[in-house]
Parts: C-alpha cells; sequence; structure tokens
C-alpha cells in the first residue's frame, strides 16, 4: 500500500492511499476528507472521517484503468474512468497538473454522486508532485506485476489439479527409461 497524506490550514485536504488485491486482480483507491487542523502543530487529521461515506470513497480500479493511470505518468496524458452501480456515479481523473501554465505535477480528482439524490455529492481532490507521481508509478508496476504473478500461479494450480495432467503424470512415472511401459 502506498499513501499520500495532503493536510491544509482551511480543512480542505485529502488523504489518499492505493493497496492491491492480487486475489481478483484489482487495485483500490481509498480517499479521505480531512477532518481537522491543528494550528499549534501545523498539522491535520483524517481520522474522524475514515468510516463516513459522505466525507470518505473508495474505487476498484480493473488492471487496464491501472494501466491508464500508468499511461498518464508515462506519456502526461489525461485518464479518465467512469463506474456506475445502482447507487451512484463516480467520475475519475488523473492528469497533469498545471499551475501558471507551468507542469508541477499530478492531479487525481474523484467525484462521487448519489443516483437517488443527485444533490448527494462528494468530490475529492489530491495534487502529487513529480516525486509522489513517481512512487505511485512504482507502486502501480510493482501491483501489476503481483497480480500477473498471483495469476500464473493459480493457472498452474489449476493445471496440475487437473485429471488430464495426473494422467500424464501417472503414466511417465510408469515408464522406464527407455520410454517403455514396464
Amino acid at each position: 500500500m502506498i499513501s499520500f497524506y495532503k493536510p491544509n490550514s482551511k480543512n480542505t485536504g485529502t488523504a489518499c492511499s492505493f493497496s492491491v488485491n492480487t486475489k481478483d486482480g484489482s487495485l483500490w483507491s481509498s480517499l479521505i476528507k480531512q477532518s481537522s487542523w491543528n494550528e499549534g502543530t501545523k498539522t491535520g487529521s483524517f481520522l474522524d472521517n475514515k468510516d463516513n461515506p459522505q466525507k470518505s470513497a473508495k474505487i476498484k480500479f480493473s488492471i487496464t484503468e491501472a494501466a491508464g493511470l500508468l499511461e498518464t505518468l508515462d506519456k502526461n496524458v489525461e485518464f479518465s474512468a467512469y463506474h456506475s452501480s445502482d447507487k451512484q456515479i463516480t467520475k475519475i481523473k488523473f492528469g497533469p497538473y498545471m499551475k501558471d501554465d507551468k507542469q508541477v505535477g499530478f492531479s487525481y480528482s474523484v467525484l462521487k454522486e448519489n443516483k437517488e439524490n443527485i444533490e448527494n455529492k462528494q468530490s475529492f481532490l489530491l495534487g502529487l508532485y513529480f516525486n509522489e507521481a513517481r512512487l505511485l508509478k512504482e507502486f502501480l508496476t510493482h501491483s501489476l506485476h503481483s497480480i500477473f504473478k498471483s495469476q500464473e500461479i493459480e493457472i498452474i494450480k489449476k493445471i496440475k489439479n487437473s485429471k488430464s495432467y495426473q494422467s500424464n503424470q501417472s503414466e511417465s512415472n510408469h515408464q522406464n527409461d527407455d520410454g517403455e511401459l514396464w
């Protein structure tokens, strides 16, 4: 897992983490809105909003969408995705972050809308500097490799457990060095 914490004194910051589930071949992003700011220590907290569905979001990315995020980081293009379920719509954008006509990193934004109540919307915005974007790129690349390796292991297990593989193994155990049966 990789996490980015972006609190600010206006109490409008976002925390974001990316994680991988190798069993189902998915990547996840969790976003949480900032819940407080301590002026004395100049630190923000996100803990109070962790389990609040109005202040947090979880997004499941397919491996193809993860590749789209990597494409953004490699080629400096914009990635967008649209997820729809029975209850909500989620719009995702990831692309170059421009400030004063100069790119200063990448921007990740999520808009979550309730289908039953269109007034019920939550938006999340996270800016990543180039070094943070590099960490995300390395994490996504590693995650995809982990998913592929996990899938490969599962395929090998299925093949080894298949009846045709087991009967072939049984036959080869009954042959001598010349390939003839005993």
